[in-house]
């Protein structure tokens, strides 16, 4: 019955009351929402995940306008929709409806408003998605490229080496060549064209699978030095606080090479070369860092329960010691937990918490334990690609700009831009 009369009341309200009322109810539910966006805990969960680019918080500020924009117009016109259901039901005691050809004021305004709001986010659109697609990083010799082919269902990475050149990959051999790409006899001959046709594909199946799998070219100047590998699935890694470019491409479907915590995302397309640019403003010794806390196990019992693959990494040294547990610290390797009632390890310094050893630690006695979150960002593919992609994810890991160029550019420092 106190619904009913709050509703009756609220449906005394004027249309302009109504939308005063539904901006003011927003603009509050949206104050937790971006204040908790940063941390991405709390309502932050429910929100956008922390932006770690440069170019995200553009991207961030375009969704949460439009996002507030469509809802406020969906309320508004579910609440006038409901206004006239009521006001306008039937009732024997009414006349009938009176036909009218409408308020061309409201027409047009009605028209107009939508047309000016989708203008204006028509060119702020442009701004944000040209820096991110067609950055004027892309001719700056500092800038790091790495190539991203994708695969069913992994992601492969080629780093151009100290020349910071990519070579030409995906170029697989075909029945009629006349020698294999990397110029050695396969299958007793010196190329597929001196084969029969069934045993030509056969041999470049083979050649594909166990040889070169992203159809490397290995006559190519440009890719002598590139950091390749046979096998997919490897870390990506990129530098932080440097323009990165990204080449992309596929060797058999569409796939959606996505970041979500960088607002990087474009589909690889077979047969194509997309490309994106982006900054990290983190590494990921700076995110273990940020991360490092004293958790509780009942805390971590309650995690486990809601994510089974979350993955912290454990922290053990005198500053942090844990009650409850004895602290070994043997001669070589790290130092471990044990049970004080017997030689029971439970967890080793910089060992993974999973369900099994955080119900050990409980079963010990101990309350709280200093972890940290790994120190990297989830790569997945937002293309439906067959039977197995969700399931392929990848990991990408920011280094330190130095540590990057000695790792993958031979600690060489850039002369000229490179060329693509």
């Amino acid at each position: 019955m106190i619904a009913l009369h709050v509703f009756g009341a609220v449906v005394r309200f004027k249309p302009f009351h109504l939308a005063a009322a539904a901006f003011a109810v927003l603009a509050l539910l949206s104050a937790p929402a971006a204040w908790a966006a940063d941390i991405g805990e709390g309502w932050g969960r429910w929100w956008l995940p922390p932006n770690r680019s440069e170019h995200g918080g553009g991207m961030d500020s375009l969704f949460t306008w439009i996002f507030w924009i469509t809802m406020v117009t969906f309320i508004l016109v579910e609440l006038v929709l409901i206004i006239f259901i009521i006001k306008y039901r039937y009732r024997p005691e009414r006349k009938k409806a009176v036909f009218t050809h409408g308020n061309t004021r409201l027409e047009m305004a009605w028209t107009i408003a939508p047309a000016i709001i989708l203008a204006v986010l028509a060119m702020a659109s442009k701004k944000v998605w040209d820096n991110y697609r067609y950055s004027p990083s892309a001719d700056d010799p500092n800038r790091a490229q790495i190539l991203v082919i994708g695969q069913q269902f992994k992601w492969n990475v080629v780093y151009p080496g100290p020349d910071r050149k990519i070579g030409r990959y995906l170029a697989y051999p075909s029945p009629t060549d006349t020698k294999w790409p990397d110029g050695k006899n396969h299958a007793g001959a010196a190329g597929p064209a001196f084969l029969p046709y069934e045993r030509a594909m056969g041999a470049i199946r083979t050649y594909i699978a166990t040889e070169n799998p992203i159809g490397k070219d290995v006559a190519d100047p440009d890719g002598a030095d590139d950091d390749w590998s046979k096998t997919a699935g490897r870390e990506i890694y990129v530098p932080a606080h440097r323009p990165v470019q990204v080449h992309l491409t596929s060797m058999d479907v569409i796939h959606s090479f996505f970041l979500p915590n960088f607002r990087v995302k474009l589909d690889t397309v077979p047969g194509m070369r997309g490309h994106v640019f982006f900054t990290a403003t983190m590494t990921s010794k700076e995110r273990e860092a940020a991360s490092l806390r004293e958790y509780t196990i009942e805390e971590l019992s309650q995690t486990f329960a809601r994510q089974p693959r979350a993955e912290y990494t454990v922290v053990i040294n005198e500053n942090r010691q844990t009650e409850g547990a004895e602290l070994y610290k043997p001669r070589r390797g790290p130092a471990f937990w044990r049970y004080a009632a017997n030689d029971q390890t439970i967890i080793r310094d910089g060992g993974l918490l999973s369900p099994d050893n955080v119900a050990k630690l409980k079963d010990a006695g101990i309350e709280t334990i200093w972890a940290f979150e790994p120190g990297y960002w989830e790569i997945v593919c937002e293309e439906l690609c067959g039977q197995g992609h969700s399931t392929m994810k990848g990991k990408m890991v920011v280094l330190d700009p130095e540590e990057y160029r000695q790792r993958f550019e031979g600690g060489t420092t850039p002369a000229i831009a490179a060329s693509d």
